[in-house]
C-alpha cells in the first residue's frame, strides 16, 4: 500500500474498473480485497478520509455513499485511476434524475445533495438488499477473486427482485439475521479497520461479542425464502416496470391517475401512496396480486398499526410522526406487495376510476389518525393529480372539476414538460 502520512495522496499502482451499477461501499470493499487491507486503508490512501486519523478508528462518513465534493471526487478518481465521471456513477445522487425521492429539485429540498440522506428512509443507508448471484460475480478472473458489484440500485426500496437472475432480493444475513452492515457507528463500512474479508462476506458484529459474523452471501447455496410462482411472477413483472422507469434510457413521462407526469416524480407518488396504503390496511388488501402477498402485508401492517398506536401519547400541539407507515418495508417481499397496490391505484385511467380506488383510503387515513393523514396528503414533491385526488371527496364531483380546471388553466402539460426536461 502507498503511504500518505505525511506526503499527502498518492496514486494506487492498481486499481479495479467499476463495475455495472456498482456502489461506491462495494468498489471499496473489492481494492480492499485486492489489496489485502482494511477498508479504512483504502478510504484514507484514495483521499475520502483524512489521514490524520488513526486507520483503526477511521468512520467512512455514510453520506459518500450519495454524494462526493468536487475536490474529494477528483482526488479519488486520481488514486483510482477513473475518470470523474465513472468515480460519480459510483454514488446514488445520480439516480435522483429517475428516482424522485432523492431528487432536491422535485422535493423542493434546499439542502446540499448530500443532506437529502437525512431522515430520508426510501434509501437503504444502514443496510442493503443483494442478490446472492449477481454478488458471485460473471465468471471472469477479476470477479471469482474479488466477487461481483454491490449494486447501487440496490438501495433504492423500489428494487426488491433481481431480473437477471428471476430471483427476489434478499435482506439480512442468513447466518446471524442481522443487517448484513450493522454498526454503531453509522459508517459506510461495518468493521472498515479489519481486513481479510471477502467483499460478500456478512460484517456484522455477533450479538454479545467483537466477533464478526462473516457468512458468505454469495452463491446458490445461500438461504432464500421460497415464494409461489405466481407470486414471484407478479413481484417480477413490477420490476420489469420499475426498471424501466429508473433506467437512464427510460420514458420521460409516466401516468398518474391519466395524467402524465416526469417518470422521477411517479416514485414520490409511489411513497406517500404506500404509507397511505399501511396506514389503512386491510381496506386495499384485495388489490394485492395474490393471496400470500396480502397475508405478508397483513403482518407488516399488524406491526405498524401496533408501533403507531405506542406513539399515540399526548404530544401537545406537535404532529404526530407517520414513519411508523411512511418507512418501507426492510423485506423486499412485502415492499414489493405495497408497491404493486400503489402501482395499480396509480394506473386509474381517470378521475372517476381514481376516486372510486381511492375513497376508503383515503377516509380510512382521516379516521385513524387525521393529522398524519394530512402528512401523506401533503408531501412535497407528489404531482399534482395525486394531490388534487387525496384533497378532493368522491362526492364532490365539482370541486375535482375546479381544482382539476385550475391546473389546466396554470399549464399542467407544460410546467410538466418543462420538469421533465430540467430532470433529464
Amino acid at each position: 500500500m502507498p503511504d500518505t502520512h505525511g506526503v499527502g495522496l498518492r496514486v494506487l499502482p492498481r486499481s479495479l474498473d467499476p463495475l455495472e451499477d456498482e456502489s461506491l461501499r462495494g468498489y471499496l470493499l473489492r481494492l480492499a480485497h485486492l489489496y489485502g487491507a482494511a477498508p479504512s486503508e483504502i478510504a484514507i490512501c484514495t483521499g475520502l478520509v483524512s489521514s490524520a486519523s488513526t486507520r483503526s478508528r477511521v468512520r467512512i462518513p455514510m453520506r459518500f455513499l450519495h454524494d462526493l465534493d468536487e475536490q474529494r471526487l477528483n482526488a479519488f478518481a486520481r488514486a483510482t485511476h477513473l475518470t470523474s465521471d465513472e468515480a460519480r456513477r459510483l454514488l446514488t445522487a445520480p439516480l435522483g434524475r429517475r428516482y424522485g425521492p432523492l431528487n432536491a429539485r422535485l422535493l423542493a429540498e434546499t439542502r446540499t445533495p448530500a443532506g437529502i440522506l437525512q431522515n430520508n428512509s426510501w434509501i437503504l443507508t444502514r443496510t442493503t438488499r443483494y442478490c446472492p448471484r449477481c454478488l458471485s460475480g460473471d465468471g471472469s478472473a477479476i470477479q471469482e477473486r474479488h466477487g461481483g458489484s454491490w449494486r447501487r440500485s440496490w438501495r433504492l426500496p423500489p428494487v426488491f427482485a433481481c431480473l437477471r437472475h428471476q430471483s427476489l432480493l434478499l435482506h439480512g444475513c442468513p447466518r446471524c439475521g442481522q443487517d448484513i452492515n450493522a454498526t454503531r457507528t453509522g459508517s459506510l463500512i461495518a468493521r472498515g479497520s479489519e481486513a481479510g474479508l471477502h467483499p460478500a462476506q456478512c460484517r456484522a458484529t455477533l450479538p454479545g461479542t467483537r466477533t464478526v459474523c462473516g457468512a458468505g452471501l454469495a452463491g446458490d447455496g445461500v438461504d432464500r425464502a421460497t415464494q409461489a410462482p405466481a407470486t414471484v411472477a407478479a413481484l417480477l413483472r413490477l420490476q420489469y416496470y420499475f426498471d424501466g422507469l429508473l433506467a437512464p434510457d427510460g420514458p420521460k413521462s409516466v401516468g398518474s391517475f391519466g395524467w402524465m407526469i416526469p417518470a422521477a416524480q411517479y416514485f414520490i407518488d409511489l411513497r406517500a401512496l404506500s404509507g397511505l396504503i399501511f396506514m389503512t390496511w386491510p381496506h386495499a388488501r384485495e388489490l394485492a396480486d395474490t393471496e400470500a402477498l396480502a397475508v405478508l402485508v397483513d403482518r407488516e401492517a399488524e406491526r405498524r398499526h401496533a408501533e403507531f398506536a405506542k406513539s399515540r401519547a399526548p404530544i401537545g400541539k406537535q404532529r404526530r410522526a407517520s414513519h411508523h407507515y411512511s418507512d418501507p418495508s426492510a423485506d423486499p417481499v412485502s415492499g414489493g406487495a405495497v408497491f404493486g397496490i400503489a402501482a395499480r391505484l396509480l394506473s386509474a385511467s381517470d378521475e372517476t376510476a381514481a376516486h372510486e380506488a381511492m375513497a376508503p383510503i383515503i377516509e380510512g387515513a382521516k379516521d385513524r389518525d387525521f393529522s398524519v393523514g394530512y402528512q401523506f396528503r401533503s408531501l412535497n414533491g407528489t404531482s399534482h393529480p395525486l394531490k388534487v385526488i387525496l384533497r378532493t371527496a368522491r362526492q364532490d364531483r365539482s370541486a375535482f372539476q375546479r381544482m382539476g380546471q385550475r391546473i389546466e388553466d396554470q399549464g399542467l402539460s407544460r410546467i410538466s414538460s418543462e420538469l421533465i426536461g430540467d430532470l433529464e
